[in-house]
């Protein structure tokens, strides 16, 4: 467990915690795996859905009222039922564990809880029960492990590079390091519930116009004056929710890197500490986090679709080209085009589907930010957060206001269309 050095695992003794704690302790290790082998955004939210399925699809045998998502998601065929004896808790476990381990760079991690975990269990588990449950749950990540492999995550490394074009107002790349263009592809891979990756395409879109009078330039100039005005309050927000996975600062010559949780990390760090502090069961918290993960691979699949058919130019390469040269946007821009927000369709995706499950009026205070020195915020519902983490993309001088007001229902009708298909009224 040596070297995880974002979020404190619960506990060393796995035995002397609820089942509940050892499903957050693994979310915790997947999200600092996450963090620290430095996924993209898009990459990360693929890392997060696969082990969730792969545990829900274990622990829901418990409960006859869950159904399975095979048949509900896109190419997922019915998976290996578990045999007489099994122990669901256990299979679950070391699924998720084996299917994390075949998508991180950081295998061991997840190598070293395993045995962990399958150790602190033996001596007080019936062998035969043993043996059984953990060929199943390795027998069920194979499964989900399978169908992963048809997703069209392969194909997408292997597309040509994005190629720039001269028209006025596409994406040109963006200060500091006019990065090349970030996962251009990311659209052809299959999603989880949604049909394709254009099935939540908005109807209203922000299309670039050169005049001054046009409603392009008005959000333009929106970003500009917001820029030049900032207060405290809506600072403190454009950081708060900046989740830049690679933070690059530059002092003088020396150019080092800031590693930060990911948008989606994020959204699962916050359903985590809410099934925590209301002591969800153990199911229940598993299809929360399986959901969540869903919406939220989905949300960057429809997502980046949109980004890379409008190809919208950013505010800082607008301002800077024609406004004022010396400009800045609060916070770094990232490298892919502006339309829509990704921020803001992942965070109202995931929001919806935490409001459905845990609740409309959950207040609480959100502690992902403290191991980066943030304090916390606190808010009165998911959608509250939600769509402070949307605004906060305009005050950070990255998104135009209109972006963010379509991105919202971009995202929450995605939210709603996976609680559609997997049945959850």
């Amino acid at each position: 467990m040596a070297g995880l050095a974002f979020y404190s695992l619960l506990t060393p003794a796995v035995q002397a915690q609820s089942r509940e704690n050892t499903l957050h302790e693994l979310n915790t290790l997947l999200i600092n795996t996450v963090m620290e082998d430095l996924f993209t955004p898009p990459v990360a939210s693929r890392v997060y859905v696969y082990p969730q399925i792969a545990f829900y699809e274990c622990i829901r045998q418990e409960d006859s009222t869950y159904r399975s998502l095979a048949g509900k998601l896109n190419g997922l065929k019915p998976l290996p039922k578990a045999p007489s004896g099994t122990n669901y808790f256990i299979a679950a476990c070391v699924s998720f564990s084996r299917m994390a381990q075949s998508l991180v760079g950081s295998e061991y991690k997840f190598e070293d809880w395993r045995i962990a975990f399958t150790d602190s269990l033996v001596r007080i588990t019936d062998p035969d029960t043993m043996k059984v449950s953990m060929e199943y749950g390795m027998r069920m990540a194979d499964s989900i492990l399978s169908w992963s492999k048809k997703d069209n995550y392969l194909v997408s490394k292997s597309m040509p590079r994005h190629t720039l074009t001269n028209k006025a107002g596409t994406w040109l790349p963006t200060p500091n390091e006019y990065a090349p263009a970030l996962e251009p592809y990311w659209r052809i891979l299959r999603p989880m519930a949604v049909r394709n990756a254009g099935q939540f395409s908005p109807a209203k879109k922000l299309t670039y116009n050169p005049s001054r009078q046009s409603e392009f330039y008005k959000n333009v100039f929106e970003v500009y004056n917001i820029g030049k005005t900032l207060d405290s309050q809506k600072t403190a927000i454009a950081w708060y929710w900046d989740d830049n996975p690679n933070v690059s600062v530059q002092e003088g010559h020396l150019t080092y890197y800031v590693h930060k949780v990911s948008p989606g990390g994020h959204w699962i760090m916050i359903a985590r500490q809410a099934c925590m502090e209301k002591n969800v069961p153990l199911v229940k918290a598993s299809l929360t986090y399986a959901l969540t993960s869903i919406s939220l691979f989905d949300a960057f699949i429809s997502c980046w679709n949109e980004k890379y058919k409008t190809n919208l130019i950013r505010p800082v390469t607008v301002i800077k080209q024609n406004m004022d040269a010396k400009w800045e946007p609060l916070i770094q821009t990232p490298p892919f085009p502006e339309f829509t927000s990704g921020h803001s369709v992942i965070s109202n995706a995931a929001a919806t589907i935490l409001t459905r499950l845990l609740g409309e009026n959950y207040s609480f205070t959100d502690n992902t930010e403290i191991p980066f020195n943030i304090q916390p915020r606190s808010f009165r519902s998911f959608y509250e957060a939600a769509e402070e983490s949307t605004w906060s993309r305009v005050y950070g001088g990255i998104h135009y206001p209109e972006t963010a007001r379509i991105s919202i229902k971009q995202g929450r009708a995605i939210g709603n269309f996976v609680l559609t298909i997997c049945n959850v009224h």
